[in-house]
């Protein structure tokens, strides 16, 4: 059975844009490929974005951090 399609909207500082998907993530990810690359980090990335004062940031599932606010 195929899975339930939903049109979001996406919001990005560009406009707008309406993405039928089977769930957000799937939505934002269409959008985002668009916009970004994204990769593994080399071991020279790691030296030139540290050094450059760029902090490394820890990733949480959106639905994980709605959680977490509710139990507060």
């Amino acid at each position: 059975m195929a899975a339930l399609k939903r049109i979001y909207v996406v919001i990005h500082k560009d406009g707008l844009h309406l993405v039928k998907a089977a769930h957000r993530s799937q939505a934002l990810n269409h959008v985002a490929q668009k916009q970004f690359t994204v990769r593994v980090a080399t071991q020279d990335d790691l030296v030139k974005c540290l050094g450059g004062g760029v902090m490394i940031e820890g990733a949480q599932d959106a639905e994980q951090l709605k959680l977490e606010e509710q139990s507060v």
